[in-house]
């Protein structure tokens, strides 16, 4: 099995000695595909050279692996194997920076303001062949790492919207011996939305896509969605009973996999001292803690949660003073101009609250602009309600994250908008994401709801997580890909 994402499980570097060092790579994404590893003996990792020693190592393994400890030493036992895949430094700025993030992210979470954005043309054409061309270098590796294994029928899954042209060009290089699996961990958009991507995109995406033997989603809407897109591709044709798009010789099973967490991994990291200690300063915070926990992203609707927060003081002034705002938000492609502005946004709309609502001894909103995952999950320990509210969310590990760890019979304001909703929403209090009153007044609700109903809901979200595990959305996989192998008909 070979698995290929852009960011790959550890990052080499050089000590001040000058010898060779790696540490563990950061993301849910890593995390996930780490259970992957974990079950799939003898897997290979293809991802993105990163860092300059990252480069190195891709040059001296080129056509092959290098094997590591998983963790870098820390954590769980076991070898990685990993072959890093060196990119023209150009083409990965315009194919990262320049189309994947500002342009397909965008169109994928409804993120544009349609009348004014986006304005595309030669720009985007250019971004886009280089987009082409670091997608031909996986799919290179990807050859040469099978040739190197000695198998002629591989099989490959490739991972995320960076990479939707590999599927095709890992087809052209391999052939129909190999099986592909393309796993999407963002939402597809409708048909309406997709069509804001230029034609010549929208036309090899798709068409790479469906040379693949699976093409996954966190949802059952998103696949859905994916359905309807491929319903006005000339020659293919969709049958929705069986959630398969048929094209040519080729089945193209379209499958839904929520991705979730190790609820034990989770859980033992909670209880560490480290965390422990992070604990004692959240506590402190005054009054019930009302906690988010995000990426400063514009599909993560931090802004509307403070003007929603906000909203509560004024529909329930008796409120004021008796809850803080802990806002832990990691720092997000800040060389994106619109993610720089949004930060900008984030920390006005906190300050706006801060000084209508503020008093010497209570501060409203406690701002963290920081990477800090020992507070995060000294936080989800103790949070009286949990604040997710995104526009649009591949999943939200999050929601998920808070549940199993949560000891205070914490509640979940969750938004309709995230996959997560699709699991979780018997045991959370929905929201519209656009609706600044409802979430208003769900936050109320979450934070006065009597102890026996939040115990209920709380109940509910763990095991609703504990019945689909990391482990089980690696599994689910594994016995799909056994199946069609063997000529089964899925669904």
């Amino acid at each position: 099995m070979i698995i290929v994402s852009n960011r790959g499980p550890v990052t080499f570097s050089r000590s001040e000695s000058g010898e060779r060092r790696y540490s563990r790579g950061a993301g849910g994404l890593v995390t996930a595909l780490n259970a992957v590893m974990r079950l799939s003996e003898g897997a290979v990792w293809v991802a993105s050279a990163r860092s300059e020693e990252d480069v190195e190592v891709a040059r001296e393994t080129r056509g092959f692996y290098r094997e590591v400890e998983e963790g870098g030493g820390e954590g769980r036992e076991g070898t990685l194997r990993v072959a890093l895949v060196e990119h023209d430094e150009r083409d990965y700025d315009l194919m990262y920076n320049h189309l994947a993030n500002p342009l397909i992210w965008f169109v994928h979470h409804g993120l544009y303001d349609l009348p004014r954005s986006p304005n595309l043309g030669d720009d985007t054409r250019r971004a886009w062949e280089a987009y082409r061309r670091v997608n031909a270098s996986f799919a290179e590796t990807v050859s040469e790492v099978a040739s190197g294994l000695g198998d002629d029928e591989p099989t490959v899954l490739v991972h995320d919207y960076h990479l939707y042209t590999t599927p095709g060009e890992v087809r052209e290089r391999l052939g129909e011996g190999a099986f592909i699996s393309f796993f999407l961990h963002i939402p597809w958009p409708e048909p309406d939305l997709w069509r804001v991507l230029p034609r010549y995109v929208r036309e090899e995406v798709l068409a790479s896509l469906l040379s693949s033997n699976v093409v996954a989603f966190h949802t059952r809407r998103y696949a859905e969605a994916f359905l309807a897109t491929v319903r006005e591709v000339p020659g293919a044709e969709v049958d929705h009973d069986r959630s398969v798009v048929r094209c040519g010789d080729r089945e193209v099973w379209v499958r839904v996999y929520p991705i979730s967490i190790d609820p034990e991994e989770f859980a033992s990291f909670a209880r560490s001292e480290a965390v422990i200690e992070e604990e004692r300063r959240v506590r402190e915070l005054p009054g019930k803690l009302l906690l988010r926990v995000d990426r400063m992203d514009l599909s993560k609707n931090i802004v509307r949660g403070f003007a929603a927060y906000e909203r509560m003081f004024e529909r329930h002034p008796e409120t004021v003073g008796k809850v803080t705002f802990l806002a832990q938000l990691q720092p997000s492609r800040q060389e994106v101009p619109e993610y720089a502005a949004y930060a900008r946004e984030i920390e006005a709309a906190a300050r706006r609250v801060n000084d209508r609502y503020g008093t010497a001894d209570w501060t409203p909103v406690r701002l963290a602009m920081e990477d800090n995952f020992v507070r995060s999950v000294a936080a989800y320990k103790n949070y009286d309600a949990l604040l997710v509210n995104a526009v649009r969310d591949g999943m939200n590990l999050v929601a998920k994250e808070g549940a199993i760890v949560n000891e205070r019979g914490g509640v979940l304001v969750l938004s309709e908008g995230a996959g997560a909703f699709e699991e979780l929403r018997e045991g959370a209090v929905p929201v519209s994401p656009f609706d600044l009153d409802e979430q208003a007044d769900a936050i109320h609700r979450a934070l006065t709801m009597p102890r026996k109903e939040r115990e209920r809901l709380a109940g509910t979200l763990r095991s609703r997580v504990l019945e689909n595990t990391i482990e089980d959305w690696v599994r689910a996989q594994l016995a799909d890909i056994e199946t069609y192998r063997s000529g089964g008909s899925g669904y």
